[in-house]
């Protein structure tokens, strides 16, 4: 059988084909209490609101309501933390800036706030880390899981409470595609689709058990595939905290503290156990502020559910829902972010909305503390990088699309080989199917975010899809 190789000059003919009338790759918007700070396609961070603790990144603590732009190196990944942000760089390495607790960092020598983004020196390779109340949990490329800070409950995860005042400690687990957190407690997504957790489970976070905590990785439940996960990671701290875990399939499972209904089950304060709940759709991303989740569906609607007290579901018919409630006025959205009492999206056409707590001008909009529907909000810098148009792409779609990591390709019959190309040309992966192969699952998280070509080989044609990757 001869197989189909496509040449550079041929995507670039169909890259020049593809350009009229979508708009695609969405960068990120990430916040805090006070303040919000976007990922632009150029890799530049800006940020705005209130800088009391450095949150803006521009080495002052001078609040702005207008856009500054962080003085820290291109980025390809934000991350939000309860008083600050971190960013990883195209090498890998990480950067903070804002509130430090507890040398949560593994550096004695840093400030408790740094209004300057300050690198971790002793890590590069980083996927993507994520904060506790006191620690610091790095996902290296290769799928290594590494740990900073306290360690008095045992968050390292390697038989000890001994802590490291310097540096941090690999944790015993392998093959790990996310993580995610609470205050003491860390977890984490494997390959297989399988959930681990180590560190307090004083509020049975991780099991039933009487065990004040796990010193070592233990598996809590089984999924098919996990493609996203949002803990109280995301540096919003509440007292228990609120675990959600997306599967491959678009499907959404919650426990951990539900005091007002952030995760979507009725009648509980508290979920003891990984529960599956009811979606108006299959769910691409996943984003929420303390008391609140936002989900993005393929279909590019928003969806939101727990409290409304500043108007963080964008929608003003409801102070508190259980039940997912659609964002008013949005559509075409390719990315969600969030803050403690605020949400955001970025459009497919480039433009940002946001909505809720707008008390220290996160919303960068005028002097209302509140917004319960999404206004657009002035935009920085070129939030998309490329455009693409649905007359070109195949019947049988990649998911999702936006991909973080995993993408799952199915394959048409008579295809021989499938190819995912940079808009540049660049091969980045290339998979032949055996003739009882229906679908692959491939790893892109080592990839930058951008455009990507799919190309599927079937003797001496070849269809072609794009695909977003944040």
């Amino acid at each position: 059988m001869k197989h189909h190789f496509i040449s550079t000059a041929q995507i670039i003919t169909i890259v020049v084909l593809f350009i009229s009338t979508l708009a695609a790759n969405a960068q990120q918007i990430v916040g805090s209490g006070r303040h919000a700070s976007i990922l632009c396609v150029d890799g530049a961070v800006f940020s705005w609101g209130e800088n009391y603790a450095g949150l803006l990144g521009d080495g002052t603590k001078t609040p702005s309501q207008e856009a500054v732009r962080s003085k820290v190196p291109p980025a390809t990944r934000l991350i939000g933390r309860h008083d600050g942000v971190m960013a990883i760089d195209f090498d890998g390495r990480v950067y903070t800036w804002g509130g430090i607790t507890g040398n949560q960092f593994g550096m004695p020598s840093w400030s408790v706030t740094e209004p300057l983004p300050l690198p971790v020196p002793y890590l590069v390779g980083v996927r993507t880390a994520v904060t506790g109340s006191s620690n610091v949990v790095y996902l290296s490329i290769d799928g290594r899981v590494f740990v900073s800070g306290v360690n008095s409950q045992a968050q390292y995860g390697n038989g000890t409470t001994t802590r490291l005042d310097s540096g941090c400690s690999l944790v015993p687990i392998d093959s790990v595609v996310s993580v995610f957190c609470d205050l003491a407690t860390v977890f984490a997504a494997r390959a297989d689709g399988s959930v681990w957790a180590w560190g307090s489970n004083q509020e049975n976070q991780i099991d039933g058990s009487t065990n004040w905590y796990y010193d070592k990785p233990r598996k809590m439940f089984q999924t098919p595939g996990v493609a996203l996960t949002l803990g109280t990671s995301s540096g919003f701290m509440n007292v228990f905290g609120s675990m959600r875990v997306v599967t491959v399939d678009g499907d959404v499972w919650v426990w951990g503290q539900n005091d007002k209904n952030q995760l979507g089950v009725p009648n509980t304060k508290r979920v003891k156990v990984p529960t599956k709940i009811t979606m108006p759709g299959k769910v691409i991303a996943i984003t929420g502020g303390l008391y609140h989740t936002v989900v993005l569906l393929e279909n590019g609607t928003v969806w939101t559910w727990g409290d409304n007290g500043f108007g963080q579901l964008g929608n003003p018919y409801y102070n508190n829902t259980v039940d997912p409630v659609k964002a008013i006025g949005l559509a075409n959205v390719v990315a969600i972010g969030s803050g403690s009492f605020s949400s955001y999206a970025i459009m497919r056409d480039g433009t940002l909305h946001g909505w809720g707590d707008n008390t220290y001008r996160q919303l960068n909009r005028d002097d209302a503390p509140r917004q319960y529907t999404a206004v657009p909000l002035p935009v920085p810098c070129g939030l998309v990088s490329s455009i693409t148009s649905d007359d070109h792409t195949t019947t049988a779609r990649c998911t999702p699309s936006p991909v973080v990591d995993i993408l799952t390709i199915p394959f048409v019959e008579g295809t021989t080989r499938v190819e995912i190309l940079t808009l540049q040309g660049k091969r980045v992966r290339s998979v032949m199917p055996t003739p009882s192969t229906t679908t692959c699952t491939l790893d892109l998280s080592s990839e930058s975010p951008g455009v990507y070509v799919v190309v599927r080989s079937q003797a001496e044609a070849f269809s072609t899809e794009m695909i977003v990757k944040y």
